[in-house]
């Protein structure tokens, strides 16, 4: 009788996965990808160096000589 879940070939490996298990993967692969536009998107819009201040030694001087 032959195994419903997944056919096996001469050396006992599965021909091709489960069908749950693909979807599986397919459903992990889709949230990875999903995760790194967001984390690309935060970048781009918050983290990028368009958004950080020019910082030159005359002002860092400027700043710390009135903390003291």
């Amino acid at each position: 009788m032959k195994n419903p879940r997944a056919q096996v070939d001469e050396r006992g490996a599965a021909a091709s996965p489960p069908r749950w298990r693909a979807a599986l993967l397919r459903r992990i692969a889709l949230t990875i990808a999903l995760k790194l536009a967001l984390l690309t998107a935060l970048y781009l819009l918050f983290f990028s160096p368009s958004h950080r201040p020019p910082i030159d030694a005359g002002a860092v001087d400027r700043l710390l000589l009135q903390a003291r």
